[in-house]
């Protein structure tokens, strides 16, 4: 008899735990941005079950038409970033302006190429901005586009589509600014490019910022 009230009070509490987790999980994603958290979640069960070493992936210029190709009909003549270690694969906009609200809601509609920085490809430094979360009733589909950015380590390779070109960089360096303290430092004529988003992700308070080199560019 002891056995079988056991085995009731097993399974009510269950019952019970699994009943909490129902309520309570959907309101861990809207005060925690769901984006990001289940971003974050899928990421890191990939590494644990996957026996390849995704940290340094030479894409060829097929596999990235090919990755062009899977982005919605209406974006894939527009310039992309294609990150496939942290798997973002994300049109570039290209507003004209540096007006923060403004630039808000171009972040809606994808990263955006910061207008005072050079153009990609060419000498300079490029600069592409992306959410690393966002609040529950943001609007677009990249609200959390860079929230594994911190993933990234030097060596790392992405690829960057831009005018019927595909631009192929390495990332050489990757540091956490406070925003103030941010600037870029023109050191020779070849072509880099800042990826940056806010961090810790589902704040606002610092910057990671993700340097690169140019290494090869295709047609």
């Amino acid at each position: 008899m002891k056995e079988k009230f056991f085995f009731y009070d097993i399974l009510e509490f269950l019952r019970n735990t699994i009943g909490y987790f129902l309520i309570i999980f959907p309101i861990i994603l809207i005060v925690f941005d769901g984006r990001a958290l289940l971003a974050q979640t899928s990421w890191q069960i990939d590494n644990w079950f996957s026996n390849t070493n995704q940290n340094r992936i030479n894409l060829s210029s097929s596999e990235v038409d090919y990755l062009i190709s899977q982005a919605p009909q209406t974006e894939q003549n527009e310039a992309r970033v294609i990150i496939p270690k942290i798997n973002v694969n994300a049109p570039i906009v290209f507003p004209q302006t540096i007006d923060n609200d403004e630039l808000l809601s171009y972040l809606e509609k994808g990263v955006i190429h910061y207008r005072d920085s050079a153009e990609i490809g060419k000498p300079g430094t490029a600069i592409i901005l992306g959410h690393s979360s966002a609040y529950p009733w943001y609007n677009g589909n990249y609200g959390s586009v860079f929230a594994l950015l911190e993933k990234l380590e030097i060596g790392d390779e992405f690829v960057v589509s831009y005018q019927n070109k595909k631009y192929y960089y390495r990332v050489s360096e990757k540091n956490i600014v406070v925003p103030l303290d941010f600037k870029v430092e023109e050191q020779d004529n070849k072509s880099h490019l800042i990826l940056m988003s806010c961090w810790p992700v589902r704040t606002n308070r610092l910057r990671m910022v993700v340097n690169s080199d140019l290494i090869k560019v295709e047609d």
